[in-house]
């Protein structure tokens, strides 16, 4: 069995810097793609690199470096990637400042961390290997670090500790530094020299004890030439120290820790929901090979092996069952909360729980490649991505941090000097200079720049939770937004088959009667009106004792049946056959006005009954449209390349205002603009196949029942994993209660900074103040976005 290996290489004909070889790439591509071995070549200009694919047990990565240097294109380094968890992380500075560091070291090509996730990806040169200096490097500015995919839970808030010490490095200092103030409090209230002495060196201990991972990082931070709030608060800590301060020195080091222990547990929340997905997919799975039953490391099954799964047990790949029936808990996957059986022929998603009974299914996907995989890289990728509110906090901090820090030296230097010069008394220095420092601990932007991510991420936990896939923050924004809703109608509104929907009996006692003979003579047929009478009467490819059968294109069905002649087909054939029309015009109106298509049963000139099949609207439908209106929604429309009469009818049944109907793919993009300029932003509902292009014309594209779906997962902004429309109005509340909890966390830290910055310029706010509008306002932001995470 082959081993697929996948190398990454720099190419310097693609770089930037250099003139565009577009030879250079058809040879490369052409001399790496006809090896024998190669599974797939791509080349990424817009990074100049080549990505090879190739089995381990036929070629090496020099074999493909030769290969390279043969079609005359130098490959200049191999490249290979890294993906590990950052733990302890509680500012967006603090991500910027290990980033920038580890991008430093020698051998790393390429670094990002992001904040919200915690995700380090490190690109390198696999020659030089440095993932134990990005290990220790991270470790050296008090982080935890692990394996993106290692199962240990350990140490969610910080770095390694002594075994002695309860909970993480972080929060033991908290404690000593927090015991330290206190005892320092205590001796400060007793009148007697060695108490005040004794005071001054608890409270220099409790900066010690609390400080000393905020000092390492500020370390980190000037060698990574990053200026963040470590080091403004060490500035801001050894100047209170210098002006003899030192109980507010030793309460603001207290304050800071203490906030930053309870902000870095409370974000474990946000950033769970994915180690939880991770979880849920079994590191061994039980297969059946020549007949011999062997458990296997899950990344060693590859699709056709035979799966073995019982109850208790968690599929651990996509499959579909060959023997057997269980009952399945699919709620991981698509939310839905009520177990569903499943025989051969159904799929199993990568991530169920088989609750009852014992199957054995064909896989169907890699291990990278399942449904759990796609769903966990698509929530990744989403809470990675940043939102419009967020990017413009960003645009904010940039001038605002820099314009304070040169307010707060301003405040230090200028109203003492001009006072001195001028006779007039306008304080002392050191009064001045207390005042800059309570500016240097305001002018972080932490709470700001954290209000926005912390939201979006908790957002985008609970729909997927519910099973709705948001693919980024700024869906969930536009969300409020929308004004219009377009519907595909099959497959979306409607079921997406033909199903029996109404039964007229004519000259039978009963419906019963009417389906019984209708269903023995459309049983062997494919037709798709025909299977669905078959399903709808039991005899679906189950073909009984019929003599002279004739099935004639465009007439129907003739047979006969214990001596009885019968035939079925459209109220034309059934006409052209013998049967009165007036027998069957009235009925047969009366469904076709509905939106039905109507076959008639007959034997000789006698209409036995008449059967209405249409694709049947969902049961939820009605209740999705009117739950969207009340989330704000204003015109709702459907696009459908249905006749009209089927569109209207199908448009009364479920509450929709406007139909478009006769549409090609091209004419419902067409549609979608037309909407979006005459009612402003639109979303466009579909299964995410044929309606591609009109969800990609909209402002946000969602696309149904996208579990186990690559086209609909890929193509949409937002993905239902399952067809539920129900889900649709939910999502749109999520929207609505995301901006509002944006809005609230900007405006409550922009407000809470303002406030501190005027009182500290008049002198009346102090560092432990300062810290609150920083580190206390960054935990009621993170609290309040933690809400999110609730329906």
């Amino acid at each position: 069995m082959s081993e697929l290996e996948t190398h990454e290489f720099r190419v310097p004909a693609l770089l930037p810097e250099g003139p565009y070889c577009a030879d250079c790439v058809e040879r490369l591509s052409e001399a790496l793609g006809s090896m024998h071995g190669v599974e797939s070549v791509e080349i990424d200009p817009a990074r100049a690199t080549v990505a090879v694919a190739y089995d381990a047990a036929v070629l090496s990565a020099e074999h493909l470096e030769a290969a390279a240097e043969r079609a005359g294109v130098d490959i200049a380094e191999r490249i290979s990637h890294e993906a590990d968890r950052v733990r302890g992380l509680d500012c967006p500075d603090c991500a910027a400042t290990v980033d920038k560091s580890v991008a430093q070291l020698e051998g790393v090509l390429a670094a990002g961390l992001n904040f919200t996730t915690g995700v380090l990806l490190v690109e390198y040169d696999p020659a030089t290997d440095p993932r134990s200096q990005v290990e220790s490097a991270v470790r050296r500015m008090g982080y935890g670090i692990e394996p993106l995919w290692a199962e240990t839970r350990a140490g969610e808030s910080g770095p390694a500790r002594p075994g002695w010490l309860p909970g993480t490095a972080l929060e033991s200092s908290v404690a000593v530094s927090g015991t330290l103030v206190a005892l320092g409090w205590l001796l400060s209230a007793v009148s007697a020299d060695w108490a005040a002495r004794a005071s001054v060196i608890c409270f220099a201990a409790a900066i010690v004890a609390g400080g000393w991972i905020t000092a390492r990082r500020a370390v980190a931070s000037v060698s990574a030439r990053t200026l963040d709030m470590n080091i403004l608060m060490t500035i801001a800590v050894i100047g209170a120290v210098l002006l003899g301060e030192w109980a507010e020195g030793a309460m603001v080091v207290f304050l800071f820790a203490l906030g930053n222990a309870l902000e870095a547990r409370a974000l474990v929340k946000t950033r769970r929901s994915v180690r939880e997905l991770m979880e849920l997919a079994p590191v061994r799975s039980r297969v059946r090979r020549g007949g011999e039953e062997l458990e296997l490391d899950t990344e060693q099954v590859v699709p056709g092996d035979a799966m073995i799964v019982r109850g208790g047990e968690r599929v651990a790949l996509d499959a579909v069952v060959t023997h057997g029936e269980c009952v399945v808990d699919e709620s991981p996957v698509t939310g839905e909360s009520v177990p569903v059986t499943k025989s051969p022929g159904d799929r199993l998603y990568s991530g169920s729980l088989v609750v009852k009974g014992l199957v054995e299914a064909e896989v169907t996907s890699l291990v990278e490649d399942s449904t759990l995989a796609r769903i966990i890289y698509l929530v990744e990728e989403a809470q990675a991505a940043k939102a419009p509110s967020e990017r413009m906090v960003d645009r904010f901090t940039r001038y605002y941090t820099p314009a304070v820090i040169a307010l707060a030296a301003f405040v230090a230097l200028v109203p003492p000097v001009v006072g001195i010069l001028s006779g007039a008394d306008w304080g002392g220095f050191e009064e001045w200079v207390y005042r800059s420092l309570v500016l240097l601990v305001v002018s972080c932007p932490c709470a700001l720049v954290i209000s926005t991510p912390v939201a979006v991420v908790s957002a985008i936990t609970n729909a997927s939770r519910i099973g709705v896939l948001v693919k980024g923050g700024a869906y969930l924004e536009a969300a409020p937004n929308t004004k219009v809703i377009a519907f595909d109608k099959t497959g979306t509104l409607t079921r997406g088959r033909p199903e029996v929907v109404a039964v007229v009996p004519l000259a039978e006692p009963d419906e019963s009667r009417v389906l019984e003979g209708a269903g023995a003579l459309e049983a062997g047929s494919t037709h798709p009106v025909a299977r669905a009478v078959a399903r709808a009467a039991g005899t679906d490819g189950t073909v009984g004792h019929l003599e002279s059968f004739r099935d004639e294109v465009g007439r129907g069905v003739e047979a006969t049946i214990d001596g009885v002649t019968y035939g079925i087909g459209s109220p034309t054939a059934a006409h052209e056959a013998g049967v009165p029309f007036h027998t069957i015009a009235e009925g047969a109106e009366r469904l076709e006005e509905a939106g039905r298509t109507v076959v008639v049963l007959f034997s000789g000139e006698r209409a036995l009954g008449l059967i209405g099949v249409a694709d049947a609207v969902r049961p939820e439908s009605r209740e999705a449209v009117e739950g969207l209106r009340d989330e704000g929604i204003r015109h709702v429309v459907m696009l459908t390349g249905d006749s009209e009469r089927i569109a209207e009818a199908i448009a009364e049944e479920v509450g929709v205002e406007e139909i478009r109907a006769k549409l090609m793919p091209d004419d419902k993009v067409v549609a979608v603009d037309e909407l979006a300029g005459r009612l402003g932003p639109v979303a466009m509902v579909g299964d995410g196949v044929n309606d591609a292009p009109a969800l990609a014309a909209s402002d946000i594209g969602i696309a149904m029942g996208a579990a186990g779906t690559d086209a609909a997962l890929e193509t949409a902004d937002v993905a239902l994993m399952r067809d539920d429309l129900r889900l649709l109005p939910r999502f749109f509340r999520l929207g609505r209660r995301t901006r509002a909890n944006i809005v609230e966390n900007i405006v409550f830290s922009v407000g809470v900074k303002l406030v501190v910055l005027a009182l500290a310029l008049f002198g009346v706010a102090s560092l432990w103040m300062a810290v609150f509008a920083d580190t206390g306002v960054a935990l009621i932001v993170i609290f309040n976005g933690l809400r999110l995470l609730r329906e």
